[in-house]
């Protein structure tokens, strides 16, 4: 009898599914982040229902939500010592789907039989919406998709899945070089060049320098570097923050090929190096570039480069060069918007390789006369002279005013008089 109770416990209870969740094609939501038209995205999906016996329903929707969270100061020293204060968590997008028709009684139900059930769903997201935001306690944005089911008993069941929504730039495809230089008239020429100024998480930042000093006896005393990370709060009070997320430092000894690559162009004797930043993996320590209405999260490059001056004094170059970071694309070569981008960089590659007209092969271009005997030959049909106009003895005049008003081909649509 003991063994019996324990195996009745342990069973499922009554008219309980045996699975219940939320499939989505993909969990990352990728939305075109160059764009500046409206436009959506299709989000895809089912909700997969297993019964093993028939179960009463009243009804069987799909939630969702976008939330998010911002009650910060400055950076936290650790993440615990953030107090969370639910009041201030705010739901900025919600919507709903019902899967079940109504049956237009006061208290509907279905029955479902035993069996799998699959609920496809697709629904639109804009462009607009904002990214999701992770890492921090104080400060996150994060979207969530719920299907709930009531049944005729007045049971609640629920399932729920996150969703993340993720922006693709084509920066991040057709990279764009970013060089500065300049010159301190008797101290030096310096030029800071970037390969490109977006980057995805962990990635490394080449950072070429490149010299050519004017006063004899000027040596480089640091070379410091650094990646700033503001974050810009737009509420009634505008609030902000900023934090270090990677930096280097740089001591040469001397300008020689140890320390320095020499190079010669019209300008002169360039000593280049290059250091290379990394940047941080996690979005604990970092967040990418965003802007929404209610918070704006910057990246800028700094670099300072310190002179040492033959007298013994200091000076410095100080240089900020705004950059972005951004997710790592998906290896997808089958998502439509990465293919156009792709298909637009393999055009621009064929056009610079093919080679330049050569002026031998150059051929002035042919007249009609021309073009027409050798196609026809010495055959040629004269065609017959195009008719001239005919001249009107007493050439007609437009209808006035009049004629127009009597005219009762078609008749105006009158305004109503309440729009007067």
């Amino acid at each position: 009898m003991v063994i019996t109770s324990l195996f009745r416990a342990a069973s499922l209870p009554e008219n309980e599914p045996t699975y219940f969740g939320i499939r989505l094609d993909s969990d990352i939501l990728w939305i075109p982040g160059d764009s500046t038209v409206t436009g959506y995205c299709h989000v895809t999906g089912k909700v997969v229902l297993c019964l093993n016996q028939p179960l009463r329903v009243k009804d069987m929707k799909l939630h969702f939500e976008g939330r998010r969270y911002m009650n910060w100061k400055d950076f936290p020293e650790s993440q615990r010592s953030h107090q969370h204060m639910s009041f201030l968590e705010r739901l900025f997008m919600y919507q709903t789907w019902n899967f079940l028709p109504s049956l237009g009684t006061p208290s509907p139900t279905t029955t479902l039989a035993p069996g799998n059930h699959e609920f496809p769903f697709t629904f639109c997201l804009s462009n607009t919406t904002p990214d999701t935001i992770e890492g921090l306690d104080d400060c996150y944005v994060k979207y969530q998709l719920k299907a709930t089911i009531g049944t005729a008993g007045g049971r609640r069941i629920e399932a729920d899945t996150r969703v993340r929504v993720r922006r693709m730039y084509r920066s991040l495809l057709l990279p764009e070089p970013k060089v500065v230089q300049d010159i301190w008239p008797q101290k030096i020429i310096y030029r800071v060049s970037l390969p490109s100024q977006a980057y995805t998480f962990g990635s490394a930042i080449p950072i070429k320098f490149e010299f050519i000093p004017l006063c004899k006896g000027l040596e480089i005393a640091t070379i410091h570097t650094e990646v700033k990370e503001t974050h810009k709060l737009l509420q009634s009070t505008l609030s902000r923050r900023a934090r270090v997320i990677a930096e280097d430092d740089f001591y040469p000894r001397d300008w020689n090929e140890d320390e320095f690559r020499i190079t010669s162009d019209n300008e002169g004797c360039w000593h280049s190096l290059t250091r290379f930043l990394r940047l941080p993996n996690d979005s604990k320590e970092c967040l990418q570039s965003l802007s929404t209405n209610f918070l704006h999260v910057e990246h800028t490059l700094t670099t300072q480069i310190k002179l040492l001056n033959p007298d013994g004094h200091h000076s410095a170059v100080l240089l900020d060069l705004p950059i972005s970071i951004h997710c790592a694309l998906p290896p997808l070569p089958e998502d439509p918007f990465i293919s156009s981008v792709l298909q637009a960089i393999r055009m621009i590659d064929e056009s610079c390789d093919q080679p330049l007209p050569n002026y031998n092969s150059h051929k002035l271009d042919r007249t009609p006369d021309e073009i027409a005997s050798e196609v026809l030959g010495d055959d040629i049909e004269v065609l017959p002279e195009p008719p001239s106009y005919f001249q009107l003895g007493s050439p007609s005049k437009p209808p006035s005013y009049e004629t127009a008003l009597l005219s009762t081909f078609s008749s105006p649509v009158l305004f109503n008089e309440s729009y007067v």
